[in-house]
């Protein structure tokens, strides 16, 4: 139809709820209360394909919802044609923009920056509680959360609701950082601040701490009492928290959602303050991928455990016992413990992490045994350094394991590893189990009070390396073969059964008409009688038997008696002596004159 000349523009203008739908063709409508434009779309006889009212867009439209027509086409892969997004190309899936971006949520959507400057506690608490607290038991608006590289300064706890995804670029890209200031004042008789606070800030003055309850003034003194509460350093950056973000005895209670069932990944969380790390409390089905923990000591701090602070705690309660969480190349760094509890605990792994600048490793368990305590505790393929005391404790409680755990300098006291001044792992509990684990202990440094591994005669299982108190000379005593025997051949690896103890096997060189020469040594203060099997290879000559040796009365050697005890083919010409003085028994062997040298394949056993 002909373009109708309209003379005058004609205008309604009133809340939005107040507008005629539609407007006439044409007619301008205007809503105070949202303060957005609309025009009559006209009648389907004047040619408007629909009956209704056009919105005019303006800085207040809703623009997001009116993109309908966003399809997903992979064109940044380099596809030709694009990704087929429904049953064939001509039905392809849309939503709206607004849609497609709240797939996923950033945490500078809820207002928190990572510029290392301001406090984002509540943003990050908020952000934690409408994505998963609001609206707990629905899964559909659950999102999972992303932090950008960055700094994000935290004054307080963070409570961990059940269902979350934390992310970010990277543990030391996206670092959350509980930071304390020191409180800015000038000197003198009655010291106020020289700068202005926001609320809920927390501030450091001397040995005690503040928080702000409202927006400080300069110059406002830190006993104010309107503008600053007394207050006490928490606990903890991070815990878990129910579906309320309840902590503690509130856990579950006024119809909450136990915590549990989230994942955390690539970021760190930090202090400037002495506390704890995180807090595993009554949670199940948990997941920390690269996940860093720092606090602030170093190992001038760490001879003695006085600040008792731990990267990782746990407590478990009557209703929710902490089950199946797993740590997984995380880094645990600058506080006494790298994880320590005595809680019930059903099932936990600590894998791939990075145990560094520590008092000791990992504390299971208690001086006074837990009626309950930890257990299914899989400490695996983790690596272990710059620890001033033991690298694993196991106290009174069973059904744990360490396993292909590779430690460094541990259990030292920060003195260097010719130092040793503990075990290295000491399980004194029923029912435990060390697998492969690998020391740099070596054998001079590994006795029975300091050995690689303790098993405190409670039926523990250690295969791996942990022979103590026995040097093994190979190729015998000769200097020009063997000037330190001890470095030469660091013979480490046994089986260890409670009390019973093996060493690997080994093959050694008998050399023809020698004499006295020595297979290896052992310490009489600690082992009082050894057993080693052995098989005798010269020539054609074959004997296989064993060799028990028990030390003498005293220091020298008076009462030491070894008897020999086997099966031959024919005589190969080798005989077995011992001998002692002071605390060392030397275990040798003579050969006769055949012309032909032999070798010897043998392993030790000891019970006591």
């Amino acid at each position: 139809m002909a373009i109708v000349q309209i003379s005058r523009i004609t205008q309604r203008k009133g809340l939005a709820q107040d507008l005629p739908s539609p407007l006439a063709g044409a007619e301008l409508g205007w809503a105070t209360d949202t303060r957005r434009l609309y025009i009559g779309n006209g009648t389907l006889q004047e040619g408007a394909p629909v009956v209704g009212n056009t919105e005019v867009l303006t800085e207040f439209s809703d623009i997001l919802n009116y993109a309908t027509e966003y399809t997903y086409r992979g064109e940044d892969f380099g596809l030709l044609p694009p990704v087929q997004t429904g049953t064939s190309s001509s039905t392809a899936v849309s939503q709206s923009l607004q849609s497609r971006l709240d797939s996923n949520a950033i945490i500078t959507d809820f207002g928190a920056t990572g510029d290392g400057l301001t406090d984002v506690t509540a943003n990050i608490n908020n952000a934690l509680n409408q994505l998963y607290c609001q609206n707990a038991a629905l899964t559909s608006v659950r999102r999972s959360l992303y932090f950008p590289a960055g700094t994000y300064i935290i004054s307080d706890t963070l409570n961990i609701p059940p269902y979350c995804n934390l992310y970010g670029d990277g543990p030391e890209s996206t670092v959350i950082y509980f930071y304390v200031p020191d409180w800015a004042h000038t000197t003198g008789g009655s010291p106020t601040g020289t700068i202005t606070y926001a609320s809920g800030v927390l501030v450091k003055n001397s040995t005690s701490y503040y928080r702000s309850t409202g927006t400080v003034p300069i110059g406002i003194a830190i006993t104010n009492t309107i503008y600053w509460t007394p207050t006490t350093l928490p606990s903890y950056i991070a815990r878990t928290a129910d579906s309320l973000q309840q902590t503690g005895d509130n856990i579950g209670t006024n119809g909450a959602l136990l915590p549990g069932s989230f994942e955390i990944s690539k970021l760190k969380l930090t202090t400037n303050q002495v506390m704890n790390g995180f807090y595993v409390e009554a949670a199940q089905d948990c997941s920390f991928e690269s996940v860093n923990i720092a606090g602030t000591e170093t190992t001038s701090s760490l001879t003695v455990p006085t600040n008792n602070t731990a990267c990782v705690r746990w407590n478990s309660t009557a209703a929710a016992i902490c089950s199946n969480i797993e740590w997984n190349h995380c880094s645990f760094s600058g506080m006494v413990y790298g994880s320590n509890t005595d809680e019930q605990i059903q099932g936990a792994t600590l894998s791939n992490c990075s145990f560094d600048t520590l008092y000791q490793g990992v504390y299971l368990g208690n001086a006074a045994a837990p009626t309950v305590g930890p257990t299914g505790f899989r400490i695996i393929a983790n690596n272990f350094n710059n620890i001033y005391a033991e690298g694993i404790v196991i106290v009174n409680v069973g059904l744990n394991c360490s396993a292909y755990n590779i430690f460094y300098d541990v259990g030292n006291s920060f003195n260097g590893t010719t130092n040793p001044a503990t075990p290295v792992i000491d399980m004194n509990g029923i029912n435990n189990v060390s697998v492969g684990d690998m020391f740099q202990r070596s054998n001079p440094y590994a006795t029975a009070l300091k050995p690689r591994i303790k098993l405190n005669d409670l039926n523990g299982i250690a295969l791996g390396m942990n022979v103590s108190n026995f040097v093994f000379w190979k190729n015998g005593s000769n200097p020009a073969i063997n000037a330190n025997p001890a470095n030469a051949f660091n013979q480490a690896n046994q089986l260890a059964l409670g009390v019973y103890q093996r060493t690997s096997g080994i093959t050694d060189a008998l050399t023809d008409n020698s004499t006295n020469i020595t297979l290896f040594t052992f310490d009489a203060v600690y082992i009082k009688a050894i057993k080693f099997d052995y098989t005798i290879v010269r020539g054609t000559a074959v004997r296989t038997g064993n060799y028990t040796v028990v030390v003498g009365t005293d220091s020298s050697g008076t009462g030491i008696q070894g008897l020999d005890y086997g099966t031959q083919n024919s005589v190969p010409g080798v005989t077995f002596s011992q001998s002692e003085s002071g605390s060392v028994v030397t275990v040798k062997y003579t050969t006769t004159s055949t012309g032909s040298n032999g070798t010897i394949y043998y392993s030790v056993t000891k019970l006591a």
